[in-house]
């Protein structure tokens, strides 16, 4: 499913074909479109030898060029509703678009906004939509409650699928049962392990895999330092995963993709 097959779009939560406008394409013969991120590689050339030494690769966000036309025609009220939905935005909003709403953006317009008309007030917008990274979006995933309060010595499973096509970095979480400590290993990514210690019976801690920071409901306390191992992600595909450690887990999620 690409975006020039979708009859409408929503982007910050509210339906384009509700705003009285429907995405259209007018090209005519082959349509083109973003299948990959633009890709930069940075090399070093040294004196004397032909090949240079590779560095690194970045990649560069997505934009989205598109059109959207008006369903009926437009009045300077219409024009003002639609122009503050789509500009006066304080950050990046979720865009996605009918034939696949699974597929998310995170977008703010970037450049020239034009407005293209007959004079009888009916025409189209043509707008350029620049994603926040090269990367799309699943929506945002949030597991029932795992309880784990009855765990042996022996660990319990958990077993999630990525269906991205990147790593996805959680949010856990975590409710203490019992004091101690709490274990997480993914055997799909060569069992690594995460572990935070010196948890009380009762205390609820957040872990962000992304930004690896953790918070407790309980006040002046930081875990820094009471963890080891990787922060938990889930590589692409199904990950095998082993709780060890009695507590009660949640998980929230979101996967990402090249396309």
């Amino acid at each position: 499913m690409t975006v020039a097959e979708s009859l409408y779009f929503v982007y910050d939560g509210k339906r384009s074909d509700e705003m009285g406008i429907i995405n259209v394409n007018l090209e005519t013969g082959m349509l083109e479109e973003n299948f990959l991120p633009e890709q930069n590689i940075k090399e070093i050339t040294i004196r004397g030898k032909d090949a240079p030494y590779y560095m690194e690769k970045n990649r560069n966000p997505i934009t989205l060029k598109l059109t959207f036309a008006f369903v009926a025609d437009f009045n300077e009220e219409k024009l003002k509703h639609v122009s503050s939905w789509l500009a006066n935005q304080p950050y990046y909003k979720p865009l996605y678009f009918s034939d696949n709403l699974n597929k998310w953006y995170y977008t703010l317009y970037t450049g020239e906004v034009k407005l293209i008309h007959n004079a009888l007030k009916q025409g189209y917008i043509t707008i350029e939509m620049r994603n926040i990274s090269p990367y799309t979006y699943s929506p945002i995933y949030q597991s029932g409650i795992y309880d784990y309060s009855l765990n042996t010595s022996d660990g319990m499973d958990f077993t999630i699928n990525n269906l991205g096509t990147l790593p996805c970095k959680p949010i856990i979480k975590l409710e203490k049962v019992g004091a101690g400590e709490v274990k997480i290993v993914n055997y799909s990514n060569r069992g690594k392990e995460f572990l935070i210690k010196n948890l009380v019976h009762g205390e609820f801690i957040e872990i962000d895999s992304d930004t690896e920071d953790i918070s407790s409901n309980i006040p002046l306390t930081y875990h820094f330092d009471d963890t080891s191992g990787k922060y938990p992600y889930f590589t692409e595909g199904n990950n095998y995963i082993k709780i060890y450690g009695n507590c009660k887990i949640q998980w929230i999620y979101q996967f990402s993709s090249l396309y």
